[in-house]
């Protein structure tokens, strides 16, 4: 009986640890360091990427709109009134946004 009890107790400590260490993970938000979200600024060209999947590229006076997917490491954009999107690598270093052009070179963006 007495090992029962004891199997018993541990096993609840067990699940309650499990369950505080699942709830200690950090959400995803737009303060995240290495999140597109915000806006980023290369010799004139700034891409803004908004929480809701939308954005805008804006160059020299002018502006498009898009949506985007984004899976961590390569970003998808559509921009409005096409109706095939453009896919490219990326990465975060800090205040950095490296991204792969259609060259294969790398274009950084500072975080504004």
């Amino acid at each position: 009986m007495k090992k029962v009890l004891i199997s018993i107790v541990l096993a609840l400590i067990l699940m309650v640890s499990v369950l505080l260490l699942t709830g200690c993970g950090k959400d995803a938000t737009k303060e995240d360091k290495n999140s597109l979200i915000g806006s980023w600024e290369h010799s004139g060209y700034v891409y803004t990427f908004n929480e809701d999947k939308t954005g805008s590229y804006k160059a020299f006076g002018s502006e498009m709109n898009f949506t985007y997917e984004d899976d961590g490491s390569t970003v998808t954009i559509l921009y409005k009134g096409n109706t095939v999107p453009g896919t490219y690598e990326y990465k975060i270093d800090g205040k950095k946004l490296i991204i792969k052009d259609s060259f294969d070179n790398d274009v950084v963006y500072e975080k504004k």
